[in-house]
């Protein structure tokens, strides 16, 4: 197995010893990174759903449960992964779908055809994703291990997006190639041992009693 395969496995391990949470108000603390699991993108790391989005509140200080809930607010503006999901929800059902000119504009207003968009994502983030938190209080090693994270999780060949996949539809190619729904940070440095060490502590010790 490959170091970076290795890698991957044990991030996936880790993280799904943790609970995963019912909704944003489940979450218990107020900083840290949260991880998007997508239950039919299927792995021999995940074989319950792999690990689809990596998430953050980069520049704010006790961000992480209103960031997640931006998630669920039904306004596409107010959520990158909302915005990226709607455009591939109607990228895959019609290319020249009339709203993607202004869906995938950041604070562009909505138009009455979009509304089915808007529910057709919250359904789906109910039904088909789960999602686990890890608290990370300080903020600079926060942002350098969300990125490790998202580099890491994006080269393993095991846990590639499956044919069906939704983000084959997305705008960004690079969501389309590496099969999270994240775009920053793919390409970049990876996590060490020593690093991998220190994201399993912080798990461990932001779910212990």
């Amino acid at each position: 197995m490959s170091a970076v395969n290795e890698l991957c496995l044990a991030i996936h391990q880790t993280l799904e010893a943790l609970t995963a949470q019912e909704s944003p108000r489940s979450v218990p603390f107020t900083d840290g990174l949260y991880f998007f699991f997508e239950k039919t993108e299927k792995s021999e790391h995940a074989p319950d759903g792999r690990i689809v989005r990596v998430g953050n509140h980069p520049r704010s200080r006790g961000g992480l449960v209103r960031r997640l809930r931006n998630h669920y607010a039904s306004n596409k503006n107010s959520s990158v992964f909302r915005k990226s999901i709607g455009g591939a929800l109607m990228r895959r059902d019609q290319r020249d779908h009339p709203c993607l000119a202004h869906w995938e504009k950041q604070d562009a207003p909505k138009c009455a055809d979009c509304k089915p968009t808007e529910r057709h994502v919250t359904a789906m983030l109910r039904s088909s994703f789960s999602f686990r938190v890890v608290a990370i209080p300080n903020m600079p090693e926060r942002n350098v291990m969300e990125a490790l994270l998202i580099a890491t999780l994006s080269a393993c060949p095991t846990c590639g997006p499956s044919k069906e996949w939704l983000g084959r539809f997305a705008r960004s190619e690079i969501v389309q190639r590496c099969g999270l729904w994240n775009s920053q940070f793919v390409g970049g440095p990876q996590l060490d041992q020593e690093e991998l060490a220190r994201f399993t502590e912080l798990a461990e010790a932001s779910h212990s009693d």
